[in-house]
């Protein structure tokens, strides 16, 4: 589970490479603090919202970007799911196997880039990834999702929640502000666009789901039969 980082582009390419790369610092060699910073920026729901995604998922399953490794826990301890993983950053490769194996746990995941998927064709009923950074957008990385979908299979994707409004939302989004992110939207804002996706010829279709003083927003899609 990756922060996400909507960059608001009136500010200078200089300010935004420089939040990027300190964002790249939080899920690299800070990742020991991206739980803590993941919980103030989300009213302590983010591994909720997260969890918002099961209900979609069936059978194999691959998740990419799996950050500390809260969803693969919850995956591998669900005997009727099969979860692999992959992840680009060592350093949370490493957060998530240590947790799996506390757990007693099998630790399906590796460090590879999801453009570059290590795995075998038509291995995976379902392809998740939850708050994904930039690689989702890049056609490199729908081409990989489509080869590793068994006919049939589908793909889920978590981009985004969304606070009521209350005091520590108005924080959060003054936060989003100071490091030069757009806006937080809020839940109960009226006429808020619902994001659409399209993975190859796979439509993506939006479903809200109401977590807590909040909602987050999965997209579902299924390849058709062959």
């Amino acid at each position: 589970m990756r922060l996400l980082m909507p960059f608001n582009i009136q500010h200078s390419t200089f300010s935004i490479l420089l939040v990027r790369w300190a964002f790249e610092r939080l899920y690299r060699e800070f990742a020991w603090a991206y739980d803590v910073v993941a919980a103030a920026v989300s009213g302590g729901l983010w591994r909720r919202w997260a969890l918002a995604a099961l209900p979609f998922i069936r059978g194999r399953v691959l998740e990419l970007g799996f950050g500390p490794g809260h969803l693969q826990l919850a995956l591998a301890a669900d005997s009727k799911n099969t979860p692999f993983g992959i992840d680009a950053s060592p350093q949370m490769v490493s957060l998530a196997r240590r947790r799996l194996r506390r757990a007693g746990l099998p630790a399906r995941i590796s460090r590879a880039h999801a453009q570059h998927i290590p795995l075998a064709n038509a291995s995976f009923d379902t392809v998740l990834a939850t708050f994904p950074a930039e690689y989702i957008v890049d056609p490199r990385t729908h081409a990989e999702i489509l080869r590793v979908l068994a006919p049939g299979g589908r793909v889920v994707i978590l981009p985004l929640a969304q606070l009521d409004r209350s005091l520590y939302a108005r924080l959060v989004d003054l936060a989003y502000r100071l490091t030069l992110q757009s806006p937080v939207a809020h839940a109960d804002r009226q006429n808020t666009p619902t994001p659409a996706m399209q993975i190859g010829d796979v439509s993506l279709s939006p479903h809200w789901v109401r977590v807590g003083p909040s909602r987050a927003l999965v997209l579902v899609g299924d390849l058709g039969s062959e």
